[in-house]
């Protein structure tokens, strides 16, 4: 990719560098990411082939709405950030930088951005990792973003077209944003063969809770992501087992969704494709409203996904998993096509959903109601669905929809939207008009 700026805005690092005596020229390159970055804000910073160790970047790094730092590998080159412990790549207080083409492996993180109280009134904002390539962690994340600071979000947070695989998680996400995000994109990722939660966006665990003895405040109003999208991403073989953080009782329990809302609000999940995992998507929260009124998810619309071969527990799922756990309303789920799922949707404590025009093909139990949450807290709204070689039974009813016993019958009344990766069909909208008349 080309920068507009000019030469002089362009700096170099190569491990055959010198941070004493290197300018940043290319026959004088600095040998560190963060001398470059700390000398040259604002600037386009060019890493080349080669194996670098961690890197921490800081507000010194930080560039401006008009000129970004960007930190990016040079073109065709392979730049490797390889640590046996810790973030390999770990940004705090930084606004207006771009990370593009870098690689990390290894690592208790791949990169880490975090935000703290320390940065003060500055505006964070305008942050990018973009075609990063994280594998190898061994630990807790591939990519996160923690948001601290309780009295500022973080705004303008774009993860696009990175790669994630093979990252032991333990309790946490492969991909995961979390605490006072105000604005965000999860766009084009592809991710894989990890052991938790693909893509997470999270809510409501104290990450940037107002410290104890802020007085007339609700100490959780700012701790929560929203207003987001999480759109064209490719996620499969999401699973727990093996992952010792979930061995229950002498088996793993298989509850790692490809992608979860716990806690976050509105976003919209959109065109993206889920594949064999535990979950394929879910929507809830894990904190109960009984202790604070706030923890709840609200206006999360999930449409035009592809949920297939999920075999953990469902294909998609929302509301609390416990009968004083979660609380998930006022949103919607529509034109997803769930295929071959063991259970297609999971309804567990929430109210004032609409579940509608959605598409099942095959699979085991159609609707599954958690049968420990109260009947008052399992009240939405299941309709205009269509069903497809399936039959009365195992979890449908005529109020959920149209019904066909043949899968065939379904399939030509139906366009392909993600073709030659499977079970990939979505509702031609003039059929499903046709059939909600």
């Amino acid at each position: 990719m080309t920068d507009s700026r000019k030469d002089q805005n362009i700096f170099h690092v190569s491990p055959l560098g010198s941070d004493e005596r290197g300018t940043g020229s290319p026959d004088a390159p600095f040998a560190t990411v963060s001398k470059a970055a700390e000398s040259c804000p604002e600037s386009v910073i060019l890493v080349h082939e080669g194996t670098y160790g961690r890197v921490r970047f800081d507000s010194r790094c930080s560039g401006t709405d008009d000129s970004p730092t960007v930190i990016r590998a040079a073109e065709g080159e392979r730049a490797v950030f390889r640590c046996a412990g810790g973030a390999c790549i770990h940004l705090v207080n930084v606004g207006n930088i771009v990370l593009e083409g870098l690689e990390t492996e290894g690592g208790t993180h791949g990169i880490r951005y975090e935000s703290t109280r320390e940065a003060g009134d500055s505006i964070l904002a305008n942050i990018t990792i973009r075609n990063c390539t994280v594998h190898g962690v061994r630990g807790v994340h591939g990519i996160c973003v923690y948001a601290r600071r309780d009295t500022e979000p973080v705004r303008n947070f774009t993860i696009g077209g990175c790669h994630v695989f093979d990252c032991e998680c333990g309790s946490s996400e492969s991909v995961v944003l979390n605490g006072n995000i105000d604005g965000f994109l999860v766009a084009g990722c592809v991710i894989h063969d990890n052991n938790n939660i693909g893509i997470d966006m999270i809510g409501f665990e104290g990450t940037a809770r107002h410290p104890d003895g802020t007085d007339g405040v609700n100490p959780y109003e700012n701790d929560y992501v929203r207003n987001g999208v999480c759109r064209d991403n490719l996620v499969y073989r999401i699973c727990t087992e093996g992952n010792m953080a979930y061995y229950r009782d002498g088996s793993f329990d298989h509850c790692a969704g490809g992608i979860y809302v716990d806690g976050g609000q509105r976003i919209e999940i959109t065109r993206n494709f889920i594949f064999d995992c535990d979950i394929g998507i879910e929507v809830a929260t894990e904190h109960s409203p009984d202790d604070n009124p706030l923890f709840r998810v609200q206006n999360v619309r999930v449409h035009d996904n592809v949920i297939a071969g999920c075999r953990g527990f469902a294909g998609l799922c929302f509301g609390g998993y416990d009968r004083d756990l979660g609380f998930t309303e006022a949103c919607s789920f529509d034109h997803n096509t769930l295929a071959d799922n063991d259970v297609m949707i999971a309804v567990q404590r929430s109210r004032n959903n609409r579940v509608f025009s959605n598409l099942l093909l095959g699979g085991g139990t159609a609707v599954l109601y958690n049968e420990s949450c109260r009947k008052e807290d399992l009240v939405n709204a299941i309709e205009g669905n269509a069903a497809a070689g399936r039959t009365e039974g195992y979890g449908w009813c005529a109020d959920y929809g149209m019904l066909c016993p043949e899968r065939s019958g379904a399939a030509d009344g139906y366009r392909s939207l993600l073709p030659g990766i499977g079970s990939s069909f979505v509702p031609d909208p003039e059929w499903i008009r046709r059939v909600q008349r």
